[in-house]
């Protein structure tokens, strides 16, 4: 989710992450975990950090469109939640 390889460090590149992108990461999770769909697509008034994590929004924006798949009955867990790079996370969403 989050996708800033301008920032990326490579003594970050097998784990760890810098303190922006774990907390947007976070904060990413726990909205679509709580189906509040609405602040990840407007996702720039989530302050300078949200800007950091997603400088332009070709990698992010096919999690809207996975979201929007989603069914109100239908469960959503995370996978492969990593931080790598200092500014990449793999965090991954599935449905069903």
């Amino acid at each position: 989710m989050v996708h800033n390889l301008r920032m990326m460090s490579w003594q970050m590149i097998n784990g760890g992450g810098y303190d922006w992108a774990l907390q947007m990461n976070d904060k990413f999770k726990s909205l679509i975990l709580n189906n509040e769909h609405q602040p990840l697509m407007n996702y720039q008034s989530l302050g300078k950090e949200a800007m950091l994590a997603i400088p332009t929004p070709e990698h992010y924006l096919p999690l809207m469109y996975t979201l929007g798949l989603k069914n109100e009955n239908e469960e959503i867990y995370l996978f492969n939640d990593k931080a790598v790079g200092g500014s990449l996370t793999m965090t991954s969403v599935q449905i069903g």
